[in-house]
């Protein structure tokens, strides 16, 4: 890499450093590309250079955040439990470290800007299919195992657990009620698998 590409990199993490700062700091909603630009040291026009606007560079500062976790999900999957409720679980624990990235609040701004069409929602939707493919393929190893009924189709429950999950996150909580839902969270996947557990 030349050193020009170095730099480029280097300012483009600046500017997604100093975007997670504010985000947390003062909210998504009221943090502005100037103050971002101000925060990595850069001039406004340089932020909106390679980003276009505040919503892309928080679908970016997601897209780097989380491929992190997916790359951790991707290692356990080497090496998780048998028990298909164990397995799920684990790769939720592994998920839910998001939270070491960015503010319960954050998460619900992403969350709700998922909704609307654009680079949020296709962010969403680039971790929804990995974590899909994760899970999925942790039950089809439960099933390969004889721990999970052969009927059961994996696909299907890995979307189920997927959309429990982002109901989990939409609610924007506050460490300590975010830890008893997803407490029910983890409750709920093992229901799913009441009459599916061999």
């Amino acid at each position: 890499m030349s050193l020009r590409d170095r730099q480029k990199l280097q300012r483009r993490d600046s500017m997604l450093n100093a975007a997670r700062h504010l985000f947390v700091e003062t909210g998504y909603s009221k943090t502005t590309m100037d103050a971002i630009a101000e925060g990595a040291e850069v001039g406004v026009a340089t932020v909106y250079t390679y980003f276009g606007n505040k919503e892309t560079l928080f679908a970016e500062l997601a897209k780097r955040d989380m491929s992190l976790l997916e790359e951790e999900g991707a290692r356990a999957l080497r090496d998780l439990p048998e028990d298909p409720v164990e397995a799920v679980t684990e790769l939720l624990t592994i998920y839910d470290k998001v939270h070491d990235f960015i503010s319960y609040e954050v998460i619900h701004d992403f969350m709700t800007g998922a909704k609307a069409d654009g680079p949020i929602r296709e962010a969403a939707r680039w971790m929804d299919k990995w974590k899909v493919e994760q899970i999925e393929q942790a039950l089809d190893d439960a099933q390969r195992n004889g721990r999970l009924a052969p009927k059961l189709s994996t696909r299907d429950v890995a979307r189920i657990i997927s959309e429990l999950s982002n109901r989990y996150y939409e609610g924007g909580r506050s460490p300590e009620p975010a830890r008893q839902a997803f407490l029910d969270l983890k409750r709920w996947v093992a229901l799913l698998f009441d009459d599916w557990r061999v």
